[in-house]
């Protein structure tokens, strides 16, 4: 599995090995890099680029922060909830 993997310039920040987007703006962008998901927030963010294997973006404007979010935890249902649903 390879990492999570930034690299940060003055204006722009490119990050590789995405799984999947879910959501962009231009002030934040939540990505999920090998099922993990990364939150990037800032202003005037900018998808400019995405390779052609759809695994690297480039993202320019000014870089507040970023920061690896918990995944949410599943709880399992009770055996008998389970049972009787």
């Amino acid at each position: 599995m390879s990492l999570a993997n930034f690299t940060i310039y003055d204006d722009q920040i490119l990050v590789n090995n995405i799984t999947e987007i879910k959501e962009f703006s231009e002030t934040i962008f939540i990505l999920r890099i090998n099922d993990v998901p990364y939150e990037i927030t800032g202003t005037n963010l900018v998808l400019k680029e995405v390779s052609n294997d759809n695994k690297t973006i480039k993202i320019t404007g000014t870089l507040t922060s970023l920061q690896q979010k918990n995944a949410p935890i599943k709880k399992n249902k009770s055996f008998l909830k389970r049972l009787f649903a």
